[in-house]
């Protein structure tokens, strides 16, 4: 007897400048149609009018072949970086007239559609890319989508928007499950070669995502404690220059040293902080890389396990614990590192070798800070998914 699915069509929108995050949300709905859909019976379609409609003629305006073209949707997702793209006949481009007509069905039938917005936070990868009249289009839609109750997200890389996709297509797709406004079909007549789903055996299961969590977080956490250790040092190394200072100046009856003493000091502080810099730089990529990797599979196996098992609050509630603990222990990390960063941006320019090392240093702590930042908000997201 054939089994009942429950197909939900993901219609997305964007300009032509995010062709590279078109791609990546194929590979996210894919990964999902076998994370996610295949273990809740749920299959997920994505429609771009590269894929779903054709060329023709339409006496009204181009858009309106695309808006034609679409079969109905039940998420929409819409994408924004430089360009707000070109003007249709009624609208300020095309992403603007689809993301409306989304809207306006919300507004019909607030159970029946939900809406995810994303916007690219990156630098353009030349100046040609800037264009003032676009961005203040796009800041101008940004703004009214605050006034219209929506709340979107902003990412910086690819990985970081598949990562955040990853939770939220199916956070809301549970959300239109439990409005019931959903498409029953028969699971025989899904032709899996289009929705691109893998077979089980593909397919990793709780005890393997508990082994990449722990190898993740280990490894992670391993890359943190050396960095810890670089910055204790540089703060004692720091400290002590400092208590030589005024060592010598108290030997000196108070008098300002000599231009020799001062440069011999601040030379000596400029490549202990150039060490510091040179010992923290490898271990960046290790803990961020690891820490997502933990989190990917951390929000992988709470999929599993609310689909697969019941009675299994206990241990998703545990799952949520540690997280959250997690979450309290970078968000003191980071303070710690903020601090240590102005701190050192405070330092006086003595000299070049100083001012260069300083402005390494601040450089290599800034950058993990801001990666760091990023992995809190995707683990938070989890966590919020629990």
């Amino acid at each position: 007897m054939p089994e009942l699915i429950s197909k939900y069509r993901v219609f997305l929108a964007s300009p032509s400048d995010l062709d590279e995050e078109r791609d990546a949300v194929s590979e996210v709905i894919s990964e999902l149609n076998l994370t996610y859909g295949n273990p809740n019976n749920i299959v997920i379609e994505l429609l771009k009018w590269e894929t779903n409609s054709a060329p023709g003629i339409s006496n009204i305006s181009l858009q309106n072949i695309v808006n034609t073209d679409i079969p109905a949707y039940d998420l929409f997702i819409g994408l924004l970086w430089m360009r707000f793209g070109t003007p249709t006949a009624e609208f300020g481009s095309g992403t603007e007239e689809e993301f409306n007509i989304a809207h306006e069905r919300f507004i019909k039938d607030n159970k029946s559609i939900q809406i995810l917005f994303y916007f690219k936070n990156s630098p353009p990868h030349s100046l040609d890319m800037i264009n003032p009249e676009q961005l203040s289009k796009i800041m101008s839609f940004k703004t009214s989508l605050g006034e219209k109750n929506i709340l979107h997200w902003e990412f910086n890389a690819l990985e970081e928007l598949q990562r955040f996709l990853r939770i939220h297509i199916p956070t809301r797709i549970n959300e239109l499950m439990n409005n019931s406004s959903t498409i029953k079909e028969p699971k025989i007549s899904i032709d899996t070669d289009d929705i691109q789903i893998q077979e089980y055996e593909d397919e990793y299961g709780v005890l393997d995502y508990q082994e990449v969590i722990q190898e993740s977080f280990s490894t992670s956490t391993d890359a943190l404690s050396r960095i810890s250790s670089a910055m204790e040092w540089i703060g004692n190394e720091m400290n002590k220059k400092t208590k030589e200072i005024e060592r010598l100046m108290k030997a000196n009856n108070g008098q300002p040293l000599s231009y020799k003493v001062q440069r011999n000091i601040y030379s000596r502080t400029a490549v202990a902080m150039d060490e510091f810099a040179s010992r923290v730089e490898p271990e960046i990529p290790i803990y961020i890389n690891n820490f997502e990797n933990g989190i990917d599979a951390f929000a992988k196996m709470a999929m599993i396990y609310k689909s697969d098992f019941e009675g299994k609050e206990d241990e998703i509630e545990e799952a949520k614990i540690a997280l959250e603990s997690l979450l309290i222990q970078i968000e003191g990390g980071v303070d710690s590192m903020v601090n240590f960063c102005d701190t050192v941006d405070n330092l006086p320019r003595m000299s070049k070798e100083l001012n260069k090392a300083r402005s390494n240093v601040s450089e290599k702590i800034r950058d993990m800070i801001s990666k760091i930042q990023i992995s809190h908000s995707i683990a938070t997201e989890v966590y919020k998914s629990l």
